[in-house]
């Protein structure tokens, strides 16, 4: 649990530095000592967990698929942050009885008061929209009410919205929905209507709390909206009714103030050829972001660590530490001005 906690500040402090706004709204939604089933969006591969993770006090399990712990760094980062491996059949392993026990010690953390959050799209992607809701989320449900017959389970949606997915220095703007009390929704004569309810009504909560584009005319509705509007779903889900399509908007130039951006360029030069070097060999879009993010958590403080060294060694300990403290003044006042 201390281990929890360190990473969770480490990481709360770097989304600080990367983010130029976290807004969180919906926080009086969540209760205290209850089982909860956080439910979100996914467009954004790791930075999505680690946002919502961040967002509240609670502490946070999630589900993640397997194949991210075959690396055994990663696998220990993810441990540490409480993700629990789900396993798929193209893992190449028994994944049904694998799963078994997943879902086993979901029921145990439900039990103990404690929260989950789960990806129900059953994959990222970075569209501006909810997408189809896999089944596989209404499991751990159905097993825990058909096992507490006392008992209810909450669900809070969670809309993450982005004004850019990619991009460093952007902002996002994470909406906690009301609970949705799983039981009203159960019928344990009727399992498969159960399902269907539950997966309805999630959706129908997500789209609310999300910006969503359907597919229809997808391109002309997304290019008519900026990067305020992404923020924004309430009013931008509104606005997507309305619109003329046929008029193509804007998007906000974002050029002001980037004078701290190119000195931050400057003093780490080297990440930034590191992050050059990587970017061609990123699969998906998906994952920009949180590389970035990761080099930022890794690379960019052993970096500054290093040349703070150098200049301990050229000019001692008062002007090491004063450097070491600008260049995070630096990466500071880069983001929150761009």
């Amino acid at each position: 649990m201390f281990l929890y906690r360190i990473v969770k500040l480490y990481v709360k402090t770097g989304l600080f530095l990367f983010y130029k706004k976290i807004t969180i709204t919906g926080k009086e939604n969540i209760p205290k000592n209850k089982a909860i089933l956080f439910v979100a969006n996914h467009q954004n591969a790791m930075m999505d967990p680690l946002i919502v993770a961040t967002a509240t006090n609670k502490t946070m399990y999630f589900l993640a698929r397997a194949s991210a712990f075959k690396n055994k760094i990663a696998a220990k980062l993810l441990n540490a942050i409480h993700a629990i491996a789900i396993y798929r059949v193209r893992d190449g392993v028994d994944s049904k009885a694998l799963n078994e026990a997943v879902f086993d010690r979901c029921l145990d953390l439900f039990n103990q008061n404690k929260s989950i959050l789960i990806f129900p799209e059953g994959s990222h992607d970075i569209k501006r929209q909810v997408r189809s809701l896999r089944a596989g989320f209404t499991r751990m449900i159905i097993d825990y009410l058909l096992a507490n017959k006392d008992k209810d389970l909450l669900i809070i949606p969670v809309g993450l919205n982005y004004s850019n997915t990619i991009n460093y220095a952007k902002s996002v703007h994470v909406i906690f929905g009301k609970p949705i009390h799983a039981r009203q929704f159960f019928n344990k004569e009727k399992l498969n209507l159960s399902r269907a309810n539950l997966i309805n009504e999630v959706h129908y909560k997500l789209k609310k709390i999300t910006v969503h584009i359907d597919d229809d005319n997808y391109e002309s509705k997304y290019n008519s909206l900026n990067e305020k509007d992404f923020l924004e779903p309430k009013a931008t889900n509104i606005k997507l009714k309305t619109i003329n399509f046929k008029t193509k908007s804007y998007k906000l130039a974002n050029q002001k103030k980037i004078f701290f951006y190119y000195l931050m360029l400057v003093n780490s030069i080297f990440p930034f050829v590191i992050w050059k070097w990587l970017k061609p060999k990123i699969a998906s879009v998906e994952f920009i972001s949180t590389t970035k993010f990761s080099l930022g958590l890794t690379v960019f403080p052993i970096f500054y660590t290093l040349q703070s060294l150098l200049v301990f060694q050229f000019f001692g300990s008062t002007f090491a530490l004063i450097y070491l403290l600008l260049c995070f003044i630096l990466v500071f006042l880069s983001t929150k001005t761009r």
